[in-house]
């Protein structure tokens, strides 16, 4: 039964998910079928239009004798944006967005250009040639710089951004805010063609007499052009729209008859005008709003950059922005408000009378203007459109492209899930430790928005590091798909299942998601997933290191509630270390147990098992110690409490607290998930003994876990609840370890406890069972090491409580940490000695 659902899940897959179908097919077209070398792909707007900068770059060649035999296919939505004079052309080809033939195109055109994003499946070919023309300038902030956004929004438009050989930009202000933006600047492995937007020249070029004749505007009337940024949502676009009407209508009511007022609005807006029977008063979206420029004798807006594109016409702009402050606070400008060429007005009134005024506005605003003009506009001559297709398609060298990638060493690394963890603190450390003048760190990420846990982790790393979060899915033939599912069952073990390892699926999906960027350093620091082990294991790398943070064997063998969370995964985890340059353990001890361990697993033991010891970020530790408040301690019910903040939303908190340590108590503590191998339930078995001999003993069990009922009923079973304080999860533990007496770690097996570290670098006592991750910590004078058993616990406090010295020598973190870092740089980054 199991054989016949294999066979037929992904064949049922294909049939009935139109998705997954789409993208085996573009697999299919990506590997089998050849390039057309004189076919180029227009996007614009996601298909919803024939306009803009692709418009402009498709009008110049299709009338271009040197390009009569090139094909042109234009992506669309909907067949109705198709210009009329364009639909009976041999050379020009229309197809619908997402249908197979615009698959089969995205995958065979040679050339490749769009002014927004390609879809998240897909990935450009070695010799196919892609430029993003983006759709303007940027006043309003995008990407990573915007205020209130979802931590991964941007994943597409950087993916993109990643895929471009060049990013045609209007000056060097866009081409550097879009790839700051989305976290790309650095690791962009294309060009930037700082030469001009080609849809500038419609502006110059257009037949203002035909233009106007299509807007239905009188020859001698002057044209006042509206032009607001959509600030609607899905789900209130009657509101926004209702708003333009009613100030399109107080406009026309308001101004002098010599005008015609135009809107240009956003899809959603349009659309109600449309059904209000109105659209009359809007800009239709198929003319081009650059042509639609040419005839416009003041424009209004706000924070949209069609402003930047006007201002070579030097005709009056007024800026209208009647929810700066709101806007502002939501998303934020990169250019203040008040500094813009053009009055600023907040009222529509303001905006009436600035246009009763517009003579003096050129007057006003004269020297701001000039300065707008060449600092942003310094290409708009009519012929940024030649320069593109000299550059692009004639491959002419020219003084306006350069690059942005860097020359440091670049490592990309999969961090886990940057939950409250070991490897979340062993990382964290790492990454604020590198040297970035030297390596350029990128983090593979899964993207997803919704786990605060993670982004407060995540906060809390180097500006330098960048990440890339995967947007989408694999691009796979149903021969992968098969030979993927047979690994995920079965492991890389055999001769046979080697043979059909499907490779090339795992470097294409690691393509799809950096794109083209050059990474020299592939680290594997979570060391549990199977997915970004495969990537890594099989990219193009110089050097692939895994990390191994715990006796594996026992990992895989490890147990929660019935049920063995890392054996399936382990399984196929092992059957690729393989196919890494280094296997890291955390430790030297912990190196020595796994080689026992997977001695069977991995060849050339030797050369490719090592270790690298964690790094402590000892600054923040010592800081940490002391940051009791007292505004934040409160006594209740005759105990006090600390008090720290369990969530913000913005207009209340919710807080937590956790009790404070009496200085009159002896206060162990332990800091840790509470997970099986931390084996808290030993630990508290032990206690209970203590707590009968010495009344004036309290353990402290920091953390939170899958055992925090069963553990919290066998303290109350125990009738320990005054004596066993859970504080649960703490952003900052070392306040109230400083404030405990000794530490107490009583785990079953360890790679290399980041929190006997922390310890240490408090200069507090610390007792650990006798396990190699535990011991390679304290031995040689550091702590006290027992029997990994309850009587070993007990005889260790026992030992504490008496008054017994538990270390001989104190922790030199700041040493330890210099060593860490030399082993990190020598065993993962440097480039020689790598096993083929």
């Amino acid at each position: 039964m199991k054989k016949v659902k294999f066979v037929l899940s992904p064949m049922k897959k294909y049939v009935l998910d139109g998705g997954f179908r789409g993208r085996v097919l573009y697999t299919k077209y990506l590997e089998k079928k050849p390039l057309r070398e004189k076919t180029i792909l227009y996007e614009s707007y996601h298909g919803q239009s024939m306009t803009g900068n692709p418009y402009a770059v498709f009008k110049y060649l299709i009338h271009h004798p040197n390009y009569k035999d090139f094909q042109h296919v234009w992506v669309v939505q909907d067949y109705s944006v198709i210009h009329d004079e364009y639909k009976q052309l041999r050379n020009v080809r229309f197809v619908q967005k997402e249908s197979s033939k615009y698959i089969s195109y995205l995958a065979t055109a040679k050339y490749l250009i769009n002014d927004t994003t390609f879809p998240y499946y897909f990935q450009k070919r070695k010799d196919q040639i892609y430029a993003n023309i983006w759709h303007g300038t940027p006043l309003k902030t995008m990407g990573i710089d915007i205020k209130n956004r979802g931590k991964t929004d941007h994943k597409n438009i950087q993916r993109n951004f990643l895929f471009t050989d060049y990013m045609v930009s209007p000056n060097k202000f866009t081409a550097e805010k879009l790839l700051h933006s989305h976290d790309a600047y650095s690791i962009f492995n294309g060009k930037v063609l700082d030469s001009g937007y080609p849809r500038v020249d419609l502006m110059f070029q257009a037949n203002k007499e035909d233009i106007k004749k299509k807007l239905s505007v009188p020859p001698d009337k002057k044209v006042i052009l509206y032009a607001p940024t959509w600030r609607g949502t899905l789900g209130n676009e009657k509101d926004e729209s209702e708003k333009l009407l009613k100030d399109i209508q107080y406009l026309k009511e308001q101004i002098s008859s010599e005008y015609t007022v135009l809107l240009k609005s956003h899809y959603y807006a349009h659309k109600f005008f449309e059904e209000q029977g109105l659209a009359h008063l809007c800009v239709p979206n198929m003319i081009d709003t650059n042509e639609v420029l040419s005839i416009v004798d003041i424009l209004i807006t706000d924070y949209s950059s069609i402003f930047f594109d006007f201002l070579p016409s030097k005709n009056p702009v007024i800026f209208y922005a009647h929810d700066e402050e709101e806007y502002q606070k939501e998303r934020g400008t990169y250019i203040p408000m008040d500094q813009l060429p053009g009055p600023l007005c907040h009222l529509l009134d303001e905006v009436i009378s600035a246009i009763n005024n517009s003579m003096t506005i050129m007057d006003n605003y004269r020297d701001r203007y000039k300065k707008f003009l060449d600092e942003f506009c310094y290409h708009d001559d009519g012929n940024a459109t030649s320069r593109f297709v000299e550059t692009v398609f004639e491959g002419k060298v020219s003084d306006k492209l350069f690059q942005t990638l860097s020359n440091k060493t670049k490592i990309l690394i999969y961090c886990g899930g940057f939950l409250n963890n070991g490897i979340t603190t062993s990382v964290t450390n790492l990454l604020n430790a590198i040297d970035y003048d030297k390596y350029d760190v990128t983090v593979l990420d899964y993207g997803d928005n919704d786990k605060q846990e993670k982004w407060n982790n995540v906060e809390k790393l180097n500006k330098n590091v960048r990440f890339i979060h995967r947007v989408g899915t694999w691009n796979a033939t149903l021969s992968e798909w098969y030979r993927h599912a047979l690994l995920l069952q079965r492991g890389a073990y055999s001769s046979s299942m080697k043979k059909l390892l499907p490779k090339k699926m795992y470097r294409r999906e690691l393509e799809r998601i950096i794109g083209n960027t050059p990474y020299d350093i592939g680290i594997d620091f979570s060391g549990y997933s199977p997915f970004w082990a495969s990537l890594i294991a099989f990219g193009d790398f110089k050097k692939k290191s895994i990390y191994l943070h715990n006796d594996m064997g026992q990992e895989m063998n490890k147990k929660v509630n019935n049920k063995y969370p890392h054996r399936q995964n382990l399984k196929v985890i092992f059957s690729l270390y393989n196919y890494f340059d280094n296997v890291v353990s955390v430790s030297k001890l912990t190196n020595e147990q796994n080689k026992k361990s997977l001695n069977k697993v991995v060849k050339n033991m030797d050369r490719r098992m090592k270790y690298v010891i964690n790094n402590i970020d000892y600054e923040k530790i010592l800081a940490g110690r002391e940051e009791f408040s007292e505004e934040l301690v409160i006594n209740f019910k005759n105990k006090h409490y600390m008090l720290s903040i369990s969530n913000d939303h913005h207009n209340h908190l919710e807080l937590t607290g956790y009790r404070i340590p009496d200085e009159k108590d002896i206060n162990f503590i332990n800091i840790g998930r509470l997970s099986p191998e931390k084996d808290h339930e030993k630990l508290i078995a032990a206690f209970s003994h203590i707590a009968a001999r010495h009344p004036n003993t309290k353990l402290f069990i920091v953390g939170d876990g899958d055992l925090k009922k069963s553990l919290l009923e066998l303290v109350k079973k125990l009738k320990l609840e005054e004596k066993v304080i859970f504080t649960g999860q703490i952003s900052n533990p070392y306040a109230l370890l400083n404030k405990c007496d000794c530490f107490i770690l009583s785990s079953n097996h360890e790679g290399q406890p980041m929190v006997l570290l922390e310890a240490l670098t408090l200069g507090k006592p610390v007792i650990v069972t006798d396990i190699p991750g535990s011991r390679s910590v304290v031995e040689g004078g550091h702590g006290l090491i027992v029997e990994n058993s309850i009587k070993g616990l007990i005889d260790g406090m026992e030992h504490f409580i008496n008054g017994e010295e538990l270390f001989e020598k104190q922790f030199d973190y700041v040493n330890y940490r210099e060593e860490a870092m030399k082993m990190f740089y020598e065993t993962i980054c440097l480039m020689e000695n790598q096993i083929g």
